[in-house]
């Protein structure tokens, strides 16, 4: 599968924001659903773009259930997932080489980073979700602002 111009473009735009977050980003994937994931690798100072299930380096996505799972464990217990005063931000799984960082982007869509294990994965999680949040409502914006009123 090949990337439009336009969409590699938003893609490009995108991963140099996440990877201006911290200097520890490895890689960065965004898993849109039903689509094959679109991934970034910085390498020494150079970002390559790729499309495919897999990083470069043969690391596997996570599984895009796993967050799901951290979002509705309320309603495995019978709560009302509304009701959770204490929604997720991101997870954070841990490997013995790397840290990864998952967290939702929109509606359906994720957003995973890798780090080393020394990063500060609470700081960079929390500043990855303002990013997403951030660029979510300006996509909910733009759409709005071009959306015609009948008169």
């Amino acid at each position: 599968m090949r990337l439009s111009g336009t969409k590699k473009a938003a893609f490009a735009l995108l991963a140099q924001e996440v990877f201006a977050l911290d200097r520890a980003i490895q890689w960065f994937a965004l898993e849109k659903a039903g689509r094959e994931p679109w991934c970034a690798r910085r390498d020494a100072g150079t970002i390559t773009i790729f499309v495919a299930a897999t990083t470069l380096d043969n690391t596997e996505l996570v599984d895009p259930l796993v967050p799901m799972l951290a979002e509705v464990r309320d309603g495995l217990y019978g709560q009302e997932e509304s009701g959770n005063p204490h929604p997720v931000l991101f997870v954070v799984l841990a490997y013995a080489d790397f840290v990864e960082i998952v967290a939702r982007f929109g509606r359906y869509d994720y957003v995973a980073i890798t780090v080393d294990r020394h990063a500060d994965v609470y700081t960079l999680g929390r500043r990855l979700t303002e990013l997403l949040d951030r660029r979510t409502q300006e996509t909910v914006s733009q759409v709005h602002a071009d959306e015609t009123v009948p008169t």
